[in-house]
């Protein structure tokens, strides 16, 4: 098996793969802990479709897609954030406008374009086995960026997105700090989705870290949990494609999602059995105040 494995990965395409489903499934994973707990995985559904519209207008204008992909990515999450708090309309609108917009705009444009169909159609649907050197670098990028933000700005962007009224009282510039997280999940999608599609990338965004989060509380325990699970389904998903003879993206997506499934089991076998211990100790705590209440009663007689 390990020599199959090996020999598997030889091929140049398999580490450019492998490189851009573990850096950036890692990245995505990350990010996806703080679309959780802020509460916006319809931003998250809603972002792909946005960084389609990007990539097809850039299509349309005969620009890099990686440009078109990284403009609309963060023009997107820059107009949701600013919608939200300036209308009537509540945000979960705005976002469900985008999602439907960005979807119709997407491929009204990707027709008028002169782009062959295949070639663009990659950028929708993801090709992660046609991933170059140059996208498994640009993935790596992203992704040592990504954390040197959070590295840097970890306290502010974290005490913004979890207590904003405090961050506020302490003359923290909450919209500022907001801004980066949400250009940094902008930028982190746009990387991913330029190779492995609209699909992988939301299975990235949400399943690591939602595994994570039903089994552990302690914060750097979900952070570390999330970014292995989503290299390893990643690793997974790609070493499964490969020896199945199953397409790539869609496998690796699927594999994302797995862990939720055993993190829900491990966490109900868990629950039932705290509970069935307490219930044993309640049962031999009455036994025994029950033999108390008797051995003082003979003691009065």
């Amino acid at each position: 098996m390990f020599e199959v494995i090996g020999e598997m990965y030889s091929y140049t395409f398999m580490q450019n793969a492998l490189l851009v489903g573990i850096f950036g499934g890692g990245l995505l994973a990350f990010l996806g802990i703080f679309v959780h707990l802020r509460r916006i995985v319809f931003l998250g559904a809603a972002l792909p479709q946005i960084v389609a519209t990007g990539v097809a207008t850039a299509f349309f204008l005969s620009v890099s897609p990686i440009l078109g992909a990284i403009a609309g990515g963060i023009i997107g999450i820059t107009l949701l954030s600013f919608v939200g708090k300036n209308s009537h309309l509540p945000t979960d609108g705005w976002i469900g406008l985008a999602f439907a917009a960005g979807s119709s705009v997407a491929i009204v444009l990707l027709a008028l374009s002169s782009a062959p169909d295949g070639h663009a159609l990659r950028f929708f649907t993801g090709d992660i086995l046609g991933t170059s050197r140059s996208d498994a670098i640009y993935a790596i990028i992203a992704a040592t960026a990504v954390a040197a933000i959070f590295k840097l700005f970890w306290n502010k962007i974290v005490i913004t997105g979890f207590d904003p009224v405090m961050s506020a009282t302490l003359g923290i510039r909450v919209h500022v700090w907001n801004a980066l997280m949400f250009l940094s999940l902008g930028f982190g999608l746009a990387i991913v989705m330029n190779t492995a599609g609209g699909m992988l990338a939301f299975s990235m965004l949400v399943g690591p870290p939602a595994a994570a989060l039903i089994l552990f509380r302690s914060f750097p325990l979900i952070i570390v949990t999330a970014v292995i699970t989503g290299a390893l389904a990643a690793f997974g998903g790609l070493t499964t494609s490969f020896l199945l003879d199953l397409p790539g993206g869609p496998t690796m997506a699927t594999a994302a999602l797995v862990p939720v499934v055993i993190a829900w089991l491990v966490h109900m076998i868990t629950t039932l059995a705290r509970a069935k211990k307490s219930g044993s100790q309640g049962k031999s705590q009455s036994h025994s105040v029950s033999g108390s209440k008797s051995s003082v009663q003979k003691t009065e007689e």
